[in-house]
């Protein structure tokens, strides 16, 4: 029995609203797909397009509530970049902050050493005597 050849996958056209604020509501709006061979599930062009991904990108998958999200690597890093501008206090320096930390733990080590240097001076002078 000859096996039919792969035609692969191709998408319907299907009508897309070009205009529509999808940042807010991400289920506001739908266009169907269907699951093919092994699972895959194609992400029609327009919505690609919309995600910044091109083929060979990675996406993240997550269940929420029983939805599949898909989100680029451009979203993921968006979030992140807004979830740290929450964090940042105005008129302060992390790297500054950073620095300043890192100083006072090397003030700090270089106390221990100094006072280990001394203590293992005088053990030595003491089994001299």
């Amino acid at each position: 029995m000859a096996r039919k050849k792969n035609e692969g996958f191709r998408e319907e056209p299907q009508a897309f609203d070009h205009d529509a604020d999808t940042s807010k509501a991400p289920f506001s709006w739908a266009v169907t797909a269907t699951i093919g061979d092994g699972g895959r599930l194609v992400i029609p062009a327009e919505m690609r397009k919309l995600m910044d991904v091109k083929p060979g990108d990675t996406v993240a998958l997550r269940m929420v509530d029983g939805y599949l999200q898909v989100a680029s690597q451009s979203a993921t890093l968006k979030k992140i970049w807004e979830s740290a501008e929450k964090l940042k206090r105005p008129g302060v320096s992390l790297v500054d902050e950073f620095i300043a930390d890192r100083l006072a733990e090397q003030r700090a080590s270089d106390a221990r050493f100094d006072r280990l240097a001394r203590e293992a001076a005088e053990i030595g002078k003491a089994q001299k005597k």
